[in-house]
């Protein structure tokens, strides 16, 4: 009676995907399949791209609970970028950001590494309560700092989430990613 729905499920889980049989994700995955996919599977993608983000099984499976300004990791931002939004095909490599072409609304056409590193700092401090799941924002974690990504500046000494929330925003509106997403969809 809801083939749509669970297609659509089956699709943003394989694309969000996070392995469910370790240890400490498995109790985070009810959470995960009726809060963030089901919930947002016919809606917006930036608001499922948000609830994925700030969920505590993708903090945890792509170690970004951990991802600190002494310690940065870019696992979710590589992620972020390679496989949940604008795709392998628009990655342009260890290019200057100067370098970048842009297309004729002046926004790049595609992401470089550079662009993943900036991103990683924005996300630094978003991290979990390990015994509620709930989702925190550690402000001692995070890097205040100014951020460049996709040819757009953070601005340094943003409130909570907001420098992720901004990256989150580029990403879901760069028509890189709607075509990449649109592609999936079609072969799915």
């Amino acid at each position: 009676k809801r083939q749509l729905v669970e297609v659509l499920a089956d699709f943003w889980h394989n694309h969000f995907n996070v392995y469910g049989r370790d240890y400490w994700v498995a109790p985070m995955l009810v959470h995960f399949d009726r809060d963030v996919i089901r919930a947002n599977a016919l809606g917006s993608f930036r608001t499922l791209l948000e609830g994925v983000a700030q969920s505590a099984a993708m903090l945890y499976y792509l170690d970004n609970y951990t991802s600190s300004n002494a310690g940065p990791n870019e696992n979710w931002a590589r992620e972020l970028f390679e496989l949940h939004a604008l795709g392998a095909e628009n990655y342009l490599g260890v290019i200057s950001p100067d370098e970048v072409p842009h297309d004729a609304q002046g926004r790049p056409v595609g992401y470089t590494d550079n662009d993943v590193y900036e991103a990683t700092r924005c996300f630094t401090g978003w991290t979990y309560d390990k015994d509620t799941g709930a989702t925190v924002f550690r402000t001692d974690w995070h890097d205040r700092f100014q951020k460049s990504v996709l040819g757009r500046w953070v601005a340094p000494n943003q409130p909570p989430f907001k420098d992720g929330r901004d990256v989150l925003d580029f990403l879901a509106t760069h028509p890189g990613t709607a075509r990449f997403i649109a592609r999936k969809l079609c072969r799915r």
